[in-house]
């Protein structure tokens, strides 16, 4: 079964439309948007703010974006800063809406929408706080790396898992790892080690390092997000472990992927094309921003990257590749650029 799963997301997947077409260019030109991430220290959120360029370019909007360190006084700081700036929308990168409440209720009372993004998964309701969010198919990400584990090691795999409780998606993406590992794998050991997203540099290696010294027995290290894995190699190869342990990972960052391919213990990345998160994010954005009605989910799809496919994202690869471009054309229908 988790061999069949992990063959199911190895195709490119297809573009689905996440809701009706409307008239993006006419609402949007020369509106002002503002994006405030989790944190700027994380490759994978500079992509998926490429992707916000790419697609604020077509309609002609402005995106700003509020660099930070991942820290919830900075965040708020956004907030007010885009408030002052008047801008047509704020959006919430990653971030947990309740940690800047009163921010997102003073933009809300400015008449100002705010919109969470990647916060919770599919299915989940949106946050309490805010006018609407973006889900991400997080549950099912944190199944496939449980799945990978299984199939590569026959359901006997001593697993060390790396998380981190302050992000919010964090949850729905370790209940579907979990899931997996109590139904498919009963003989699988595992044992979870929380290190916050500010700490990752200071901490991660050591804690890797530290369980394989503790443990020689671990064979598989998840990563829950790929970019922990520039600290998680590197203790990897400190601890002469390269031949036995392999790393299951997910987010598809492009330098994760390069160690994919450069065989450098990373095997398997559960990746999403970074850019077409970007569009998908501003989809939602655009739709408050001309009246319409938000959508539930923008439909964002995942793909397996391992060695037999993983040069499809291009060498060395790109935030943008590998996954087909048929979300280019589908977005320019939806918001009436082309027909």
């Amino acid at each position: 079964m988790a061999a069949a799963e992990i063959a199911r997301f190895l195709p490119r997947p297809p573009f689905i439309a996440p809701g009706p077409a409307f008239d993006a260019a006419g609402a949007l030109r020369d509106r002002l948007i503002f994006e405030i991430p989790i944190t700027s220290e994380v490759p994978f959120i500079g992509a998926v703010e490429k992707g916000m360029r790419q697609a604020a370019d077509e309609v002609g909007a402005e995106l700003v974006v509020y660099p930070n360190q991942g820290e919830p006084s900075q965040w708020a700081q956004g907030i007010r800063t885009a408030i002052s700036r008047k801008a047509d929308a704020i959006l919430l990168l990653a971030q947990d809406p309740e940690l800047v409440g009163p921010q997102i209720r003073e933009a809300e009372a400015e008449g100002v929408p705010v919109i969470s993004l990647r916060t919770t998964g599919e299915g989940e309701p949106c946050p309490a706080l805010g006018t609407t969010c973006v889900p991400a198919p997080f549950e099912q990400a944190g199944r496939l790396e449980a799945d990978w584990v299984i199939a590569d090691s026959g359901g006997m795999a001593n697993i060390l898992v790396i998380t981190s409780k302050d992000a919010r998606s964090t949850r729905p993406l370790v209940r579907g790892l979990r899931a997996e590992l109590a139904q498919n794998c009963p003989l699988c050991e595992a044992r979870f080690v929380d290190v916050p997203i500010p700490e990752w540099a200071n901490r991660i290696r050591t804690e890797v390092q530290s369980a394989l010294v503790r443990d020689p027995e671990i064979d598989y290290v998840i990563p829950i997000y790929d970019s922990m894995s520039q600290y998680a190699v590197p203790a990897i190869q400190a601890s002469r472990a390269t031949e036995r342990v392999r790393i299951s990972t997910f987010n598809g960052t492009p330098f994760v992927l390069e160690m994919l391919q450069d065989d450098d213990v990373v095997a398997m990345d559960v990746g999403e094309n970074l850019a077409w998160v970007g569009w998908a994010s501003m989809d939602q954005a655009f739709r408050v921003i001309a009246g319409e009605r938000p959508v539930r989910s923008e439909r964002t799809p995942l793909r397996v990257f391992e060695d037999r496919n993983v040069d499809q994202t291009g060498t060395p690869p790109r935030f943008d590749r590998g996954y087909g471009d048929a979300y280019v054309d589908g977005y320019r229908k939806l918001w009436g650029l082309t027909r």
